[in-house]
């Protein structure tokens, strides 16, 4: 659960919404992501329309995140907030309400996405059970979605701009369409796709690309692993053979670099957020480098 917001962190807001205003383009729509992969998606289909910021840049952990004064202020002066939802953004209803903003326009972008369970990614609220894995942008065809959603709202906003958006999305869809069928088409000539994965992020990639999840070595968030979990690990990766481990530049190498000395099994670093690693700012060249970084890994 968040933590309450306290009275030095509301003083410090109070000063910063003197002294800090938004560096905002006239005339444009202020729109606030909570993550990267957002930006990226409004920034495409809004392009010189909007001012567009990222609270988390990519390398930080979106699950725990600590909320800055400089996100309140941000928020109060944002035509429109940006979020994944399914449990992610724990600290995202927070942040809303603190800003006090009643014109905001928050759009949970994981609406209407069916998620993934018992995939080793399932977030809790009050011990409970309620959310699926929440890293539904990594399968383009729910980024679609997502994209929609976004036009949809920027139309709602900006109306007298519809047709930019509209031929924006356009272009952006095909361009992701493009991208899948050339994904596809490099994998399947692929005959070991399996790999070992650090944090639980990949199951819609793995899905939709037809890689195959082989084990996780974080199984639920916020969670360490136990020396029996990896101990099966390294008896499981020994007996079938598995080449590769996936980790993350944000997450503690230290126990794939265990595992890799065990079992020989190579680790290597993708991201499921733009801008994490150098040649990965967007999201189409985000997924080119971590399918490209597979398939050399993985090729015999």
């Amino acid at each position: 659960m968040a933590k309450p917001i306290s009275y030095t962190l509301i003083l410090a807001f109070l000063l910063a919404v003197i002294v800090f205003p938004v560096d905002a383009k006239p005339d444009t729509t202020i729109v606030v992501t909570t993550l990267s992969v957002l930006q990226d998606y409004v920034q495409q289909i809004g392009r010189e329309h909007v001012t567009v910021t990222s609270l988390i840049s990519g390398l930080e952990n979106g699950h725990s995140y600590a909320l800055k004064p400089s996100d309140i202020l941000a928020v109060r002066q944002a035509h429109m907030f940006v979020t994944i939802g399914a449990g992610l953004e724990v600290w995202a209803k927070q942040l809303v309400e603190s800003a006090q903003n009643s014109t905001l326009e928050v759009v949970v972008t994981s609406k209407g996405i069916s998620l993934l369970r018992n995939t080793g990614s399932i977030h809790t609220k009050g011990g409970k059970h309620t959310f699926g894995n929440p890293h539904i942008w990594l399968d383009p065809e729910n980024a679609k979605s997502m994209i929609r959603q976004i036009t949809t709202r920027l139309i709602k906003l900006d109306r007298a701009n519809r047709r930019d958006y509209l031929a924006n999305q356009a272009e952006y869809l095909r361009e992701l369409d493009t991208l899948q069928a050339d994904i596809k088409r490099r994998v399947k000539k692929l005959p070991d796709r399996r790999f070992i994965s650090h944090h639980p992020a990949w199951p819609y990639f793995a899905r939709r690309f037809g890689f195959k999840i082989v084990g996780n070595i974080i199984e639920h968030s916020g969670a360490e692993p136990s020396a029996k979990h990896l101990s099966t690990l390294v008896q499981q990766i020994k007996k079938t053979g598995i080449k590769v481990i996936v980790s993350e530049p944000q997450l503690n190498q230290k126990i794939p670099r265990i595992l890799s000395d065990e079992t020989g099994a190579r680790v290597v670093t993708l991201t499921a957020m733009p801008g994490a690693l150098p040649g990965t700012n967007t999201y189409t060249s985000m997924l080119r480098f971590n399918v490209s970084t597979l398939l050399e890994t993985l090729s015999p």
